[in-house]
């Protein structure tokens, strides 16, 4: 193999060991601009406990299935809706709405 092969063969190894032991020891490798973006989050994760201990925010977060249950009431709830507006329409002509009508003159 041609010298510059081992030149880039040796460099993608020495970046693998550095990106393996800064993932292994949880420091980010120096130059990067974690630290503002730590004292940012930081900053800002105080400012929301701040506002959740003054009651400005609900302090609990539904749990995907409460989630799913309130699309499904809002989904039975425009069900509904829509059933009233028909019957509406209708002009409340008396027939039942529970099957198709057979009774059409």
């Amino acid at each position: 193999m041609p010298w510059i092969a081992w030149i880039a063969i040796v460099g993608i190894i020495v970046f693998g060991i550095t990106q393996i032991v800064s993932m292994a020891t949880g420091r980010p490798l120096p130059g990067g601009s974690r630290s503002d973006e730590i004292k940012h989050l930081e900053r800002r994760i105080k400012e929301l406990e701040r506002a959740a201990e003054a009651g400005q925010i609900e302090g609990r977060v539904p749990t995907k299935a409460e989630e799913n249950l309130a699309a499904e009431d809002r989904w039975r709830l425009d069900m509904l809706e829509a059933r009233l507006e028909e019957l509406e329409r209708r002009g409340g002509d008396g027939a039942d709405d529970d099957g198709p009508e057979t009774s059409q003159s």
